[in-house]
């Protein structure tokens, strides 16, 4: 199960060096991302591969699995407040991986290795509410929820409490997904990264191979962001192409606050990069 997780490597951030003008001889380690510098800010340490990330805009709170342990594929969702850094697992799940946020109705829900669960802020635990049995790998929710399972990656709706097959996607296996603001699916699978608009069945190739990535993700504007091993890229639909935003090593998993600033993972910390226009640095 999920054995496509079991990698290990160092987690090195690939920081910019940074020299501050206005004091002589300071340096500060950091980003430049869009000629602004970012600070990187250690949200949570010492944990094993934080993957799916997913943040409630409503609370600032990023919700997440890691791995329990080296050896084997158990994984728990947790979340972190990111405005109060509290942290905790989620209780009641089996084998937590994939998470996603209904934003409008402030409503959390997470794929297990037995099905469906939606997460009760009162007694903040999960409970399932269907696809009994079955492996989920991602979810994703705009309008409706969106699922794929394990190890087959066909892809599903939620609605209801009923699940179907994705007949935009009915003949395509999916790993991650996406749809952006004007209604573009993106998704990845064993062949490429692809754009699809939704209610047809013709995709469009923007990357030919898919190796190396780990998460997509949308911003607070719907724009589409890939996650990969060396870091974290901007889809550019005018010209077909992925587009580098910053370099990071061993990078897992990504998504944005409530400001629109990056949340990432490598293989051992949550990280947030916050934008600082207060520090003139520029790169040494």
């Amino acid at each position: 199960m999920k054995i496509l997780l079991m990698l290990t490597s160092a987690a090195i951030i690939q920081a910019a060096v940074i020299e501050n003008k206005d004091q002589e001889d300071k340096k500060c380690d950091g980003v430049i991302i869009d000629n602004v510098y970012h600070d990187i800010e250690i949200l949570k340490t010492d944990i094993d591969r934080p993957y799916l990330l997913a943040v409630d805009y409503s609370t600032n709170t990023v919700y997440f699995s890691y791995s329990l342990n080296k050896d084997d594929d158990v994984f728990k969702t947790a979340y972190v407040n990111l405005n109060t850094k509290e942290y905790a697992d989620l209780q009641g799940i089996n084998n937590g991986f994939a998470q996603a946020v209904d934003q409008k109705n402030h409503e959390i829900y997470i794929g297990g290795s037995d099905g469906l669960y939606k997460y009760n802020h009162i007694t903040k635990t999960g409970e399932r509410i269907g696809a009994k049995d079955n492996d989920v790998w991602i979810i994703y929710f705009k309008d409706i929820l969106y699922y794929s399972t394990f190890p087959d990656q066909f892809f599903y709706t939620f609605i209801n409490g009923e699940s179907s097959r994705f007949k935009d996607l009915e003949n395509t296996k999916v790993d991650q997904f996406v749809i952006d603001n004007e209604d573009v699916m993106f998704f990845t699978n064993g062949t490429g990264l692809f754009g699809q608009k939704k209610g047809t069945q013709t995709a469009v190739l923007y990357k030919a191979s898919s190796e190396g990535m780990r998460a997509l993700t949308t911003d607070i504007n719907g724009n589409v962001y890939v996650c990969t091993v060396d870091g974290i890229y901007k889809i550019d639909k005018s010209t077909v192409s992925v587009e580098k935003v910053v370099d990071i090593d061993d990078a897992f998993g990504l998504a944005f606050d409530n400001e629109n600033n990056i949340v990432y993972s490598d293989a051992t910390n949550l990280v947030r990069l916050k934008p600082n226009k207060s520090k003139t640095c520029e790169i040494s």
